[in-house]
C-alpha cells in the first residue's frame, strides 16, 4: 500500500510554547510517522518543502505517485483541545481509515476529543486520488498543548501508524518489538562485524540454532553473548 505523508508547511503558525511552529512539529510528526508505517511494511513518500506552493506540489506529487492513502499532518488552533480528523464525506471507505486513525491519536492525547471525524472540503482533501485523512493532532495556542505536541511528536506518528494498521488489518509492529528486530538464521546472513562471533560459539558448540538449523540469532542476543564470553574470559 502506498502512504503519501503531508505535513503542515505553515512556518507562520507560531506554537504558544517552545519558539517553534507548526510546520517544524508537523515534519517530526511526519517523519516519525514515516518511519513506523516503514517498519510495518507500507511505501511511504513525503515532501517538507515550504512556500505558497508546497501543498499543490504534494497534491501532484501523491497523485502521480498513484498513493492510495494520503495522509496531512497538522495541528490546530482557536481556542480548542483535542484531535479532529477530516475527511471528504462521511462514506463506509472514508471512514473506515478515518475513525481508527482518530482513535490512535485520541487516546494518547491529554484530553479526549469532542470533534471526531467532520468532513471539510479543503484542498489537499478535494485534490488527491487516493483516500484523503487531514489529522489535526492536537491544538498549538495553549502552552500546555504546545509543550505537549512538541514533546510527543514520536508518539503521534506511532499512533497514526497504529490507526492505518488497524484500518488495513495489520497487526502493529512497535519500535524495538520483536517483530521490529531483524533475525540472522545463518551464518551468512550475519553482518561481517558479527560473523566471527557467531561462528565462534557455532564452533564451540553453544550455538546450534534450532530443530530446522537456524540459528534466529538478533545483534542484541550476539552481543549479550560477547559481553558475557568476555567477562567470564577476563576481557572485559
Amino acid at each position: 500500500m502506498k502512504i503519501y505523508l503531508s505535513p503542515s508547511d505553515q512556518v507562520r503558525n507560531l506554537y504558544a510554547y517552545g519558539d517553534t511552529n507548526e510546520a517544524a512539529q508537523c515534519r517530526r510528526i511526519a517523519s516519525a510517522c514515516k518511519a513506523a508505517l516503514e517498519r510495518n511494511g507500507f511505501d511511504v513518500k513525503t515532501n517538507f518543502a515550504d512556500g505558497t506552493n508546497a501543498m499543490y506540489e504534494r497534491v501532484n506529487e501523491s497523485n502521480a505517485w498513484g498513493a492510495d492513502l494520503h495522509i496531512c499532518i497538522h495541528t490546530n488552533a482557536g481556542g480548542g483541545r483535542g484531535c479532529v480528523v477530516f475527511v471528504s464525506k462521511n462514506a463506509d471507505k472514508q471512514l473506515s481509515y478515518a475513525q481508527p486513525v482518530f482513535d490512535e491519536i485520541n487516546a494518547i492525547t491529554p484530553y479526549r476529543s469532542a470533534y471526531g471525524i467532520r468532513e471539510k472540503q479543503f484542498y489537499e482533501i478535494r485534490n488527491t486520488t487516493g483516500i484523503c485523512l487531514y489529522c489535526e493532532c492536537e491544538f498549538h495556542d495553549s502552552p500546555d498543548l504546545a509543550r505537549w505536541i512538541t514533546e510527543n511528536t514520536t508518539a503521534l506518528g506511532e499512533a497514526i501508524c497504529r490507526g492505518v494498521c488497524r484500518a488495513t488489518g495489520k497487526k502493529y509492529i512497535g519500535k524495538g518489538s520483536d517483530d521490529d528486530m531483524v533475525r540472522w538464521n545463518k551464518i551468512d546472513d550475519i553482518p561481517d562485524a558479527y560473523r566471527g562471533m557467531a561462528q565462534r560459539y557455532i564452533d564451540a558448540g553453544a550455538l546450534r540454532g534450532k530443530g530446522n538449523g537456524e540459528l534466529d540469532l538478533t545483534e542484541d542476543m550476539l552481543r549479550v553473548m560477547e559481553i558475557m564470553r568476555r567477562y567470564f574470559e577476563g576481557e572485559a
